[in-house]
């Protein structure tokens, strides 16, 4: 199975500017409240908070520049700065705002103050360098050191930063240690990430425990997504038991989801089942229209079982779509099956007109139509005609066709001159001399030539 599947993992630009606007947000009431802020700060960090969730950045921006101008008239007059126009939580919340105005310079320039007030201040580190991936996973590392190791998700945040830095072997490691030392922590979504890393480092076999989990965890399309995504790593690493039982388990557990009926189909396929790959074909087709493609595969699978009364039908819709010598040659052959070589014969001549831009196994296909039909005279024709274009192996079997015709009729001025022909195939040979044998005034096996290879 062919499965049209992204790799998996998250918009991981858009993750990291959630950790811009979500996480690091300007939290107002939370900093506003913190009992070591000089009275001030808190009173600035609470109005611009207020402007943060009105999404006025502009605004909130104003609000803090002025405060620090404030502190730079009174440290220009020589006093001390007692109500924090300098502290790194201003600088902090100046950053935060300029991000989530998308002015990056300047956000660049706020947090590099604040961490340089205060080299301790986490939520400044992890918002530096954002869009500057392998300095912001250096960031998250940092910030996950400083707290000892505390959050785990500082150290899931440099994992991903290293992966969207194309830098696969530490980002493996990182998410190693992640799982070794926060195991009980590991979100679903990070399980994604470490997926994407692994599969990216082409590692498929280790991701393949966390694509199973993760298809157990979620439910609903996600789930969905997961289930599919596992069936797919399966049939590329060739575990085709693995992918038929887990093909069979997905019918079962979900047998009114078409797509499921139609990835067993292809596994069935893929190992050569094709009564299996028959009976889930059959199953999808009531459960979802079949396009172009797929009804040609029904039809083909209820040929290749025997059952051409099932094929007909279905190869006939599909040439209403398009004229395709295989499917041409599929009808007829599925009508011969049903005994109905007259029918056949008509197909052939409506879908196929005999001319010379008539491929030469349709041909071929019409003189063996014809020699069932014994109209031996036209078939002899028609197989000197299909000997003219074909391959070595065509020309062999057309000329060794027309001298049985020939024979038949009783003609052997028309058969031995294609006998002989055709027993310079070495494949026809003998078959050829044997019916050279037959004719009036018996004919040497060296008046034969040599054979073609």
């Amino acid at each position: 199975m062919r499965t049209a599947i992204a790799k998996p993992g998250l918009f991981l630009h858009w993750f990291l500017l959630l950790v811009g606007f979500g996480i690091f947000s300007l939290p107002a009431p939370t900093l506003a409240e913190s009992s070591d802020l000089p009275l001030p700060v808190r009173v600035v960090l609470s109005k611009a908070g207020a402007l943060v969730k009105q999404k006025k950045y502009d605004q909130a921006i104003a609000v803090l520049t002025a405060f620090q101008d404030l502190g730079k008239a009174s440290t220009d007059a020589g006093q001390p700065d007692a109500k924090g126009h300098d502290h790194p939580e201003v600088y902090f919340a100046l950053g935060t705002c300029h991000l989530l105005n998308q002015t990056y310079g300047a956000a660049v320039q706020a947090l590099e103050q604040a961490v340089r007030h205060d080299p301790t201040l986490v939520k400044a580190w992890l918002n530096l360098e954002l869009n500057d991936y392998p300095r912001a996973a250096g960031s998250f590392q940092k910030a996950y050191d400083l707290e000892d190791g505390k959050h785990a998700e500082h150290l899931y945040y440099s994992a991903v930063a290293l992966l969207m830095a194309s830098r696969t072997e530490p980002c493996l490691s990182a998410f190693e240690t992640l799982f070794k030392a926060h195991g009980e922590a590991v979100q679903p979504v990070w399980r994604e990430n470490y997926v994407h890393a692994l599969l990216t480092a082409d590692r498929p076999r280790q991701a393949l425990p966390h694509i199973r989990r993760l298809a157990e965890v979620y439910s609903g399309e996600k789930q969905v997504q997961w289930q599919e995504i596992l069936l797919n790593q399966y049939l590329q690493l060739d575990m085709q038991a693995e992918a038929r039982d887990y093909a069979l388990f997905l019918t079962l557990q979900d047998p009114s989801r078409e797509k499921w009926w139609k990835a067993l189909t292809h596994v069935e396929l893929n190992a050569g089942r094709y009564e299996q790959a028959l009976v889930a074909m059959t199953v999808f087709s009531f459960l979802a229209p079949l396009n172009s493609r797929e009804r040609k595969l029904l039809a083909d699978l209820n040929l290749q079982v025997g059952i051409p009364v099932k094929a007909v039908p279905l190869y006939e819709t599909a040439l209403t779509e398009k004229k395709d010598p295989r499917l041409i040659r599929s009808l007829v052959l599925a009508l011969q099956q049903l005994g109905k070589s007259k029918q056949a014969l008509e197909a052939l001549d409506r879908l196929a007109p005999p001319g010379r831009d008539s491929p030469t196994e349709l041909t071929m296909l019409r003189g063996d139509l014809l020699y069932g039909l014994k109209r031996f005279r036209e078939a002899g024709e028609v197989y000197c005609r299909a000997a003219q274009g074909g391959t070595a192996n065509e020309a062999g079997r057309a000329w060794l066709m027309a001298g049985y015709a020939a024979l038949q009729t009783d003609d052997p001025a028309a058969g031995r001159p294609a006998l002989i022909k055709a027993a310079t195939f070495k494949q026809h040979r003998k078959a050829a001399l044997t019916a050279l044998r037959q004719l009036p005034g018996r004919v040497a096996e060296q008046s034969a030539g040599r054979p073609s290879m």
